[in-house]
């Protein structure tokens, strides 16, 4: 198992509330739920980030790099294998 690190966190009671029900219903604990939530936003955002750059790349095409673009694909696509 990875190493994992443990902190606090704190909710509104009302959001507390919202994550222990819908976690209940899905079964599983709270910090699972935290820690998949968390991650499908991390997800989120670097592919918003990725699209974002390569928006840049199309927009210059003396600029434009098919290997780089190729390469930064094949690293997302592999990075957890």
């Amino acid at each position: 198992m990875k190493k994992q690190v443990a902190f606090t966190m704190r909710f509104e009671p009302d959001l507390y509330r919202r994550i222990k029900v819908t976690s209940g219903r899905e079964g599983c604990s709270i910090t699972a739920f935290v820690k998949e939530a968390v991650a499908k936003k991390l997800a989120e955002e670097e592919s918003v980030a990725l699209f974002n750059a390569f928006t840049l790349v199309g927009e210059d095409l003396n600029e434009a790099s098919v290997e780089f673009a190729h390469d930064a694909q094949r690293e997302v696509v592999l990075k957890d294998e």
